[in-house]
Parts: C-alpha cells; sequence; structure tokens
C-alpha cells in the first residue's frame, strides 16, 4: 500500500478516493476508480451514455446490413453467399431493445453486448471468407470493431471496454489459428489494426476521464446546493423530497419509519449573551451530536434557524424516542466553548412522531412532529414528546410553512 494511501498518524489505509471525496485526487488515483467505480458511479454513468448507445447500435444494425453492397463491389459471385450472413447483423436491434427497455439490467447487457460485438466480429470474418480476396480488401473493416466500444459501450465500464477493445483485436488471429479465417494476412492485420486499437483504447480512456471529471464536479454542485453551509447537515431543499421517498418506501416495503423534530432552547439568549459566532458553534454542535447518535441511514438536516430534523428509517416510535432522549442527553451534558473563553452549556427539545395511516403527504408526518417539539417547549422545555395523531398539526402547519 502507497505510503500516501494512510491516513495521517494512524497507520492504517485510508478508503479508495471516490467522486465525493474531499481529498485532492492524482491522475492514477481516478483511473484507477475508472477501472473499479462505485455502484452510483457506474449506474450514473449507464444512464447518462444509454441514449447514445440506443441511436449508434441501431444505426449499426441498419449499417452493416447495407454493407452487402461492398460485399457485391468485392466479389459479385460470392456476394450471394453472403446475404444471410449480412442479415445477421440485424440482430443487433435485439442490443438496441435491451438498452431501451432493460435500464435495470446493467451487468447483464455489458456481458451481452461484450459477446454480441465479438459474434458480430466472428461473422464478418466469415464474410470475408466467401468473397474472393475478401481477407486483403476487407481489413479496413474491422475498423469498426476497433471503435465499438468507443461508440456503444461508453455506458459501461472502463475496464470492459479495454478488455472488449483487446479481444476484438485478438479474435481474428485466433480464428486463422483455428482454421476458421482462411488466408488470413497476419501482419497486414497487425500494422494497420493494432495501432487503432491502442487509439481506441486511448480515446476511451480520455472521454472516461473527463467524464469522471465532469461527474465529480455535478457531485459537488449538488452536495453544495443540498448541504447547509454552517453545520453540515442536509438543508431543507433535501430533505423534503427525501422524506417523501422514504414515506412510500417505507409504505411499499411495510416498514416503520419515524422522524425527530428537535429546536434549540433560549437560542435567542444565546445569541444575545454570547454572539451570533457561538451561536454557530451551538448550531454545529448540535449537528455533531445527532451525527453521533444517528446510523448511516438516517437523515441529519437542518430545516432553518435552530431547527433540525432527523429522519429514521426502519424505526418505530419507541425506537425513535430512545434516540431522541440520547440526543437530549449528550447536548444536556455537554459544553461549548465560547469565543470569549468561557463556556456553558444548552439544552434542546425534541418532538417524534411515527408514519401513520393519516399522513398522506410529507408535511402531514412533519407538522405532527413539530406540534409534539410545541408541546415539549410548552411543557418546560429540555425534553422529548411524542406525537399523538392530529394534535397541534394545524398550528404546526402554520410554524413550518414560516420556516
Amino acid at each position: 500500500m502507497p505510503a500516501s494511501e494512510l491516513q495521517p498518524g494512524s497507520g492504517k489505509p485510508s478508503p479508495p478516493w471516490s467522486p465525493g471525496d474531499e481529498r485532492p485526487a492524482s491522475f492514477f488515483q481516478r483511473l484507477y476508480f475508472l477501472f473499479c467505480p462505485s455502484p452510483d458511479f457506474a449506474d450514473q454513468k449507464f444512464r447518462d451514455h444509454r441514449q447514445l448507445t440506443i441511436i449508434v447500435s441501431a444505426i449499426l444494425a441498419l449499417l452493416w446490413p447495407a454493407l452487402w453492397g461492398w460485399d457485391v463491389v468485392t466479389d459479385p459471385l460470392g456476394a450471394a453467399n453472403t446475404i444471410t450472413l449480412r442479415l445477421l447483423f440485424l440482430l443487433t436491434f435485439g442490443l438496441t431493445l435491451g438498452f431501451v427497455f432493460g435500464e435495470r439490467c446493467r451487468r447483464s447487457l455489458a456481458f451481452a453486448g461484450l459477446l454480441g460485438g465479438l459474434a458480430m466480429e466472428a461473422n464478418f470474418v466469415e464474410i470475408l471468407n466467401r468473397l474472393e480476396g475478401g481477407m486483403v480488401y476487407g481489413l479496413a473493416g474491422f475498423m469498426y470493431c476497433m471503435f465499438l466500444a468507443v461508440l456503444v459501450f461508453q455506458c459501461f465500464s472502463l475496464a470492459l471496454n479495454i478488455g472488449y477493445t483487446v479481444l476484438a483485436a485478438a479474435l481474428p488471429h485466433a480464428l486463422s489459428w483455428l482454421g476458421l479465417a482462411h488466408d488470413f494476412p497476419h501482419l497486414q492485420y497487425a500494422v494497420l489494426i493494432w495501432p487503432a486499437a491502442a487509439l481506441a483504447i486511448l480515446t476511451q480512456v480520455a472521454l472516461a476521464y473527463h467524464y469522471l471529471l465532469r461527474y465529480q464536479l455535478q457531485r459537488q454542485l449538488e452536495l453544495l446546493s443540498n448541504t447547509d453551509p454552517l453545520s453540515g447537515a442536509s438543508n431543507r431543499r433535501f430533505f423534503m423530497p427525501q422524506l417523501g421517498r422514504e414515506m412510500v418506501r417505507a409504505r411499499r416495503m411495510k416498514q416503520k419509519l419515524a422522524l425527530l423534530m428537535l429546536d434549540i432552547d433560549h437560542f435567542k439568549r444565546v445569541n444575545d449573551s454570547y454572539g451570533h459566532p457561538t451561536g454557530d458553534l451551538v448550531i454545529c454542535r448540535v449537528t455533531d451530536v445527532c451525527r453521533q447518535v444517528s446510523r448511516q441511514i438516517d437523515v441529519v438536516a437542518r430545516l432553518g434557524g435552530e431547527e433540525f430534523a432527523v429522519l429514521l428509517p426502519g424505526s418505530d416510535l419507541s425506537q425513535a424516542v430512545g434516540v431522541a432522549e440520547r440526543i437530549r442527553k449528550l447536548i444536556e451534558v455537554g459544553e461549548v466553548q465560547s469565543l470569549d473563553h468561557g463556556s456553558f452549556r444548552f439544552t434542546v427539545s425534541i418532538g417524534v412522531a411515527e408514519l401513520g395511516p393519516g399522513d398522506a403527504v410529507e408535511i402531514d408526518l412533519l407538522a405532527r412532529a413539530d406540534a409534539a417539539l410545541y408541546r415539549a417547549k410548552e411543557s418546560g422545555r429540555n425534553r422529548v414528546l411524542p406525537a399523538s395523531a392530529g394534535a397541534g398539526a394545524e398550528r404546526a402547519g402554520q410554524n413550518l410553512a414560516a420556516i
């Protein structure tokens, strides 16, 4: 393991670089990622290039049979024996339809595309076998195979693209050694096609690398637009659609879903007594505690001002109350160092709600949790209260609309 991959002072290897990583990345780290991409990156790359693949594969499905005209020009008599083989290229439409209707079958399509491309090349070799002088005049036709990965397979991983290009370049040699490519001119083919294969591989690397840079920039922009700049928590713009998706998923999978609404007690007093910069430290402290207690699948968000939300997929009301109590106690016993070197403590009030039959849209669940939060503040603050169906929802909805 290179020394650069070690975390400073830890002696343990750091996680591999990914596009969402804030660490600077070298060209070789990005290249390694392209060969071993994350599932999210691979899925997004597939979606972004799928339309191009559909268009190009459909054009090729028509172009290759139409090149029977080249067979006629090369050998008018032999061309009569290649009509059926040329029509086999129409099977490429099967791959096109796969990309149209099989968006979720990326791995299967990659395997089918690899085998299909090699099968089409073997079919072309047999066409050349049936034409007088076909192997000599048809060498340039293998260029189509070299750039198939560049044109069609950009939606797949760089490793598959390069692997296909190498296999496609080597296949005619192998068919000749097996006696399936008659009078194959190895030297002429190698001088013409292998440099083209190398150029195709360099093109694939360049295209994949620049796509990664664009993907990384897009991720950073999404992160900036969905993150509260002060606390680093998710913002309302991200949280509300995520809450809606989790509600739909919970109902579809018949799972539990809970929501915490937190509010810093007497936050205005903190700002007035210690200043707004210290108030910012308090907000960051709440975010840190929520993240410390939450799981990786939970969502911590700052909805505005001193109000926070924590979304707990798979948790029922009692489990969510337990999480809320841990958050409340950790904040209560912790101290914040103000900028004038004095320390103080603060508390939070928390309302808890579980997804119920009456929660038709996001604002319904959010309003019930906010109503419980309001009751917690009215009953003395620094406490956790669960929501009851419909209690205070109208007032809470008005509060949320004002955020």
